[in-house]
């Protein structure tokens, strides 16, 4: 795997590590989990995201950081990372620490195939069969559409004018529009909810057997490693969204697992600390919702049925 830094500085500052970041980002969440691993100092950039109020990964000032406008950023002496899975990699390799990477080759290959699978790489809605990080984000539309609530329209309408990705602003335009309504047959996202959820299903039936079969603390063993890291945030990211009893009602491995990561002083300053107002009013918000006579909880007690 290459390193991902880049051969061109984007910022003078003499900080030596620099992460520009969202507290609701799944991406940000796993650098940040990374980055109290292994104890390492740096300057914390909070960038808003619509979901967390406005677009300040389109102002013109992050867009010379990031033309991308995606979070989050780690910057060694002022030359970008951009992708997480590779900013991961590059710290624990820079910093040579041990903790977090097995010594041996076979489970340091076995590290490197869980990471993959977790990832979200590219659009989210394709490849969801090989990254598990592709089929949860399509599960997070319900907790996108509660925080909308929270978001002033100018703030969506900014992105319209300065985001590089327009699909991706009309999809929050629409969320903020219809609400709750677009999980109704007239809108495709039902559809996408389902095919992620049952992609998301396999992978952790995947996950479930690999635990059962190694009776082992982590993925790797007794060793926490960046294999649990990655999937650490995508655990917390579907129970934050409420899906968690229906995916994991017959995975007792994952759920004994997820506390052992849960308990970690690290997931709970790089996770459960790192919280916004809007998120924690939006996921309040839709944990009511998934208990009324919704078009989400049709979904839901469909995907129980099926399940």
């Amino acid at each position: 795997m290459t390193s991902g830094l880049q051969n061109f500085v984007v910022e003078e500052t003499s900080d030596e590590w620099v992460l520009y970041h969202n507290n609701f980002s799944l991406c940000s969440r796993k650098v940040r989990l990374c980055l109290e691993e292994i104890g390492l100092d740096y300057r914390s950039e909070h960038i808003d995201l619509i979901e967390t109020g406005k677009y300040e990964v389109a102002s013109k000032k992050f867009l010379k950081i990031n033309p991308g406008a995606t979070v989050p950023v780690l910057l060694h002496k002022g030359r970008p990372i951009y992708e997480s899975h590779e900013q991961i990699y590059y710290l624990v390799k820079y910093t040579e620490n041990k903790n977090i990477l097995p010594s041996s080759e076979n489970d340091k290959e076995n590290m490197d195939y869980w990471v993959k699978k977790s990832s979200l790489i590219g659009n989210p809605l394709k490849n969801q069969n090989k990254y598990a990080g592709n089929s949860v984000a399509p599960l997070t539309f319900p907790l996108f559409v509660s925080m909308m609530k929270y978001v002033p329209f100018k703030e969506i309408f900014i992105g319209l004018k300065n985001h590089p990705m327009k699909e991706r602003v009309i999809g929050f335009f629409i969320f903020k529009t219809f609400g709750m309504k677009v999980f109704n047959s007239l809108f495709p996202f039902s559809k996408l909810l389902k095919s992620s959820f049952f992609n998301l299903n396999q992978h952790l039936h995947d996950l479930e057997k690999h635990l059962e079969d190694r009776n082992s603390f982590y993925i790797v063993g007794e060793q926490f490693t960046l294999a649990d890291i990655s999937w650490a945030v995508i655990l917390h990211r579907f129970h934050e969204c409420g899906w968690g009893d229906l995916l994991l009602a017959d995975k007792p491995f994952i759920k004994k697992y997820f506390y052992n990561l849960s308990v970690k002083e690290s997931f709970k300053i790089a996770i459960d600390k790192a919280s916004h107002p809007i998120l924690t009013k939006g996921i309040d918000d839709l944990h009511k919702t998934f208990t009324t006579q919704s078009s989400l909880k049709k979904i839901y007690n469909q995907l129980e049925k099926a399940k």
